[in-house]
C-alpha cells in the first residue's frame, strides 16, 4: 500500500499540445511517482496564451500546494506569482522559461549555449554575404529571447540576420510563413524550436528551395525529420530529463529548505 504523499507539487506548463511538452509531463509523472509525491500539473490551450495561464497560475497558489513550478507564458509579466507565492509562504522555482521580471530559479536548457551553437553551426555552413532567416514563437519568453541574442552575438559578421519573424508555435505557423515569403531572398532558416522548424521544412520544401534549417529540440518528430533530410540540424534539449530533474529539485528544495541555484542543461548538435 502506496504511503500517503509526502508533498504537494503544482505545475502549470506553456501547453501541452507539442511532443516535448509531452515528454516533459512524462518525466515529471515518472519523478513523482518514484518519490511518491502528489503532482498536480496544469496547463493552458497554447504557449501563447498568457491570461489563461494567469488564471491557472491563480489556482494553483490558493489550493493546497506545497510548491509552485511553473514555465512562463510570459517572462516580463511574473512579478505578481512573486509577491503572492511570498504570501501564501510557497517556494516558486521556473522550468524551462526563466522570468525576468522577477527571480526564481530556473531549471532548463542553457538557451545562450543554444544560441552559440546556432551561430558557430550557420557560421561554418553559410557563404559570407549570405543570410538567415530567423523563426521564434514569442518575443516575450526569455528562452527565445535568450537563444536569439546570443545567436547574433555570435553569427559570422558577414553573414546577415535579415528578419526575426514572431508567429505562433505550430507546424502550421512555420509552414504558412514560409510560404508567404517564397519570394523574398535567405539562406538558411534557424527556428528557436522544432514544432516551427517542421512546418518550415514542408513550406520550404513545397516552393522548392532546398536551404538548411536548422531547429532547437529532438523530440521523435523532430529526429525522425532530420534523419529524413527535413532539416540540417538539430539542438539539443530533453523535455523529458528536464520535466524529471525539475520535480527532483522541487522535493529537494521542500526538504532542504533552501532554494537552489539554477540547473542548466548543454545542448549538443545533431546533424543529417
Amino acid at each position: 500500500m502506496r504511503n500517503r504523499p509526502e508533498y504537494t507539487v503544482s505545475v502549470v506548463l506553456k501547453a501541452l499540445n507539442s511532443h516535448y511538452w509531452l515528454d516533459m509531463r512524462s518525466g515529471m509523472q515518472q519523478a513523482a511517482e518514484e518519490l511518491e509525491i502528489d503532482l498536480r500539473l496544469l496547463y493552458p490551450s497554447g504557449e501563447l496564451e498568457n491570461e489563461e495561464q494567469k488564471a491557472l497560475l491563480e489556482d494553483a497558489l490558493q489550493v493546497d500546494t506545497d510548491l509552485l513550478l511553473f514555465a512562463p507564458c510570459d517572462s516580463y509579466d511574473t512579478q505578481w506569482v512573486a509577491a503572492r507565492a511570498q504570501a501564501e509562504q510557497i517556494p516558486v522555482l521556473t522550468v524551462d522559461t526563466r522570468a525576468l521580471d522577477a527571480y526564481f530559479p530556473y531549471i532548463g536548457s542553457n538557451n545562450e549555449q543554444i544560441g552559440h551553437l546556432a551561430a558557430d553551426y550557420l557560421s561554418d555552413n553559410l557563404q559570407p554575404g549570405t543570410s538567415v532567416v530567423v523563426m521564434a514563437g514569442s518575443d516575450r519568453q526569455a528562452s527565445h529571447i535568450d537563444r536569439i541574442r546570443a545567436l547574433q552575438d555570435a553569427l559570422d559578421p558577414s553573414i546577415t540576420i535579415t528578419s526575426i519573424v514572431y508567429t505562433d508555435m505550430t507546424q502550421f505557423a512555420g509552414y504558412q510563413t514560409m510560404k508567404q515569403m517564397a519570394d523574398q531572398s535567405f539562406d538558411a532558416v534557424f527556428c528557436a524550436n522544432s514544432v516551427i522548424g517542421l512546418g518550415v521544412a514542408t513550406g520550404l520544401a513545397e516552393t522548392g528551395r532546398d536551404i538548411p534549417v536548422i531547429a532547437v529540440d529532438t523530440q521523435m518528430d523532430a529526429l525522425q525529420a532530420l534523419q529524413d533530410g527535413a532539416m540540417d540540424a538539430l539542438l539539443s534539449q530533453d523535455g523529458y530529463e528536464i520535466g524529471y530533474q525539475a520535480i527532483c529539485t522541487a522535493v529537494q528544495t521542500l526538504r532542504t529548505g533552501a532554494l537552489p541555484e539554477d540547473i542548466q542543461f548543454t545542448s549538443e548538435l545533431l546533424e543529417n
